[in-house]
């Protein structure tokens, strides 16, 4: 059973490390392999990462747990926006490179998602999302 044990945690501690840095959030060196539409320049208030918490719900029982992050990148002359949302309380998750369109203080996507400066904030909202969720500032 100790040998078990000692297997399990060396297996999780190799998988773990094998796959940290794989996206731009934990290794800024990851290239883009899709690239916004630039319409007006980024406010750089939309630059780098930012992440945001929010909950939709219909009912207390079908409370939906929801997080958001994006990484923002100027790649050569253009931009790539990474994209990651968990949604049903972290059981669906989506995390890759977009095709965005980027208008000045805002970014849009699929689904209704935009992405928006207001005063000196960011906010995250999306179609069914009653109230923009406020976003702060992640690591870059």
């Amino acid at each position: 059973m100790k040998n078990l044990i000692i297997y399990l945690i060396f297996l999780l501690t190799f998988v773990g490390c094998s796959i940290k840095g794989k996206t731009p959030f934990d290794n800024p060196e990851v290239k883009p392999d899709a690239f916004c539409k630039v319409i007006q320049e980024p406010d750089p208030l939309l630059m780098g990462t930012r992440e945001g918490r929010f909950s939709r719900e219909g009912n207390l029982a079908n409370l939906d747990k929801n997080y958001v992050k994006y990484r923002l990148i100027k790649y050569d002359d253009t931009y790539g926006l990474y994209f990651y949302r968990s949604w049903h309380s972290g059981r669906k998750k989506i995390q890759e490179w977009k095709n965005w369109t980027i208008k000045g203080q805002e970014i849009s996507g699929d689904y209704g998602i935009r992405i928006f400066v207001q005063g000196s904030d960011v906010y995250f909202t999306m179609r069914g999302l009653e109230e923009p969720a406020k976003m702060s500032r992640g690591e870059d």
